[in-house]
């Protein structure tokens, strides 16, 4: 009895360790077998996410492209770009929405893991079965939002491309009504011209082909027809009969600089009862233009007193400094920029040498100043 009772608890002892290290055996696996799903998984998450940010990033694009093309067939007005080109516009930016609106994805819930030691295997291989499953749905978000991209990105393409189309119908339009407008001023042209290109000192729209862009190249526009409408009705009044020779003398000595005229009673606060007076403004851009402002009393004596052509010729003088071979003579050390003294040289070297040429109101500029000047008349 006591031999038997020797052998059968080590036998008994045996038996109970296999038990424990059968248990600690498949809990090894189990756990295991979920860390290698959970690292696959973590995986395909950041697969994932990478891809969904890209697709936010496009949606953001695509949301406000849209909105720019809808802002812009919104704008068209009659006879500034083609209505189908805007319909277009309209129809691309609803795509687009609709390609926003279903690109709405998100990550599936994460699995939550029980956190206690040595969890049953039938745990951790739940666990590693859930966590295998959630890698096949954030494969298969990655997917729809790769595929979601593309196609935003295309949307984006469209709507770029159809609002180009249609802002160029718009500036095609735009220049015809500036070719067909010849006496519009230039002043009037200038934005116009700017808005066309999209560019230049009057152009200030961040985004080219844009609704903001169109608007200022119909408030451009029609300020082109207003200004020859003006212009036409300027040159129909009588008084025109003299004063436009004066403006195409004028014109003709000004070397391509273009040139907008105003005729005033009072100039410079100067009345036409006792002065001749003038003013000019220029400018560099846009090939060189100015604006001579001109008083009536040197249209009542232009053909009589030569003082009164000289007052022109001195205020088309000083138009002469954005001319590139004149701007480096007006800036040297000879004249400093000094605008009087330059406008009273270049009407002397003009031939003009009397006071009206500047002389009076001036003082006469010096022999070398003349001679300088000369080189650009």
């Amino acid at each position: 009895m006591n031999d038997g009772i020797r052998i059968g608890l080590p036998v008994l002892g045996a038996a109970a360790l296999g038990t424990i290290a059968l248990v600690l055996g498949t809990s090894a696996l189990g756990e295991a077998a979920t860390e290698q799903a959970v690292i696959a998984g973590a995986v395909a998450e950041a697969h994932a996410e990478e891809a969904l940010g890209d697709l936010r990033g496009a949606t953001t694009l695509a949301t406000g492209q849209a909105r720019e093309g809808e802002a812009l067939a919104a704008a068209v007005v009659d006879g500034l770009g083609d209505a189908a080109l805007a319909e277009a516009l309209r129809a691309d930016a609803a795509s687009a929405t609709e390609l926003v609106e279903a690109a709405a994805l998100e990550l599936p819930p994460a699995v939550e893991y029980d956190e206690v030691p040595l969890a049953p295997i039938w745990t951790s291989l739940g666990e590693a079965f859930a966590t295998r499953e959630r890698s096949v749905e954030l494969d298969a978000v990655r997917r729809e939002a790769e595929s979601g991209l593309a196609g935003l990105e295309a949307a984006e393409a469209q709507l770029a491309e159809g609002r180009a189309a249609l802002y160029a119908d718009a500036a095609a339009d735009a220049q015809a009504v500036l070719d067909a407008s010849p006496v519009a001023t230039y002043e009037s042209r200038v934005p116009a011209m700017h808005a066309i290109a999209q560019d230049g000192d009057t152009w200030f729209v961040e985004q080219d082909d844009s609704a903001e862009g169109y608007q200022q190249l119909a408030t451009a526009v029609a300020a082109v027809r207003a200004s020859q409408t003006a212009e036409a009705a300027r040159r129909a009044a009588p008084e025109y009969a003299s004063r436009g020779p004066i403006e195409e003398f004028a014109r003709s000595i000004a070397h391509g600089v273009h040139l907008d005229f105003a005729w005033d009673h009072v100039v410079n606060g100067l009345s036409s009862e006792e002065w001749y007076s003038g003013t000019a403004q220029y400018w560099y851009g846009d090939g060189g233009w100015a604006k001579l402002h001109l008083s009536y009393s040197i249209d009542w004596s232009y053909a009589d007193d030569i003082n009164a052509k000289a007052v022109v010729v001195h205020e088309v003088g000083h138009t002469q400094v954005v001319r590139p071979e004149c701007t480096p003579i007006f800036e040297s050390a000879v004249f400093g920029s000094d605008d009087e003294m330059w406008a009273t040289a270049w009407a002397i070297a003009s031939g003009y040498d009397v006071p009206g040429s500047g002389i009076e109101a001036y003082g006469r500029p010096s022999d070398e100043q003349i001679a300088e000047a000369g080189r650009c008349v």
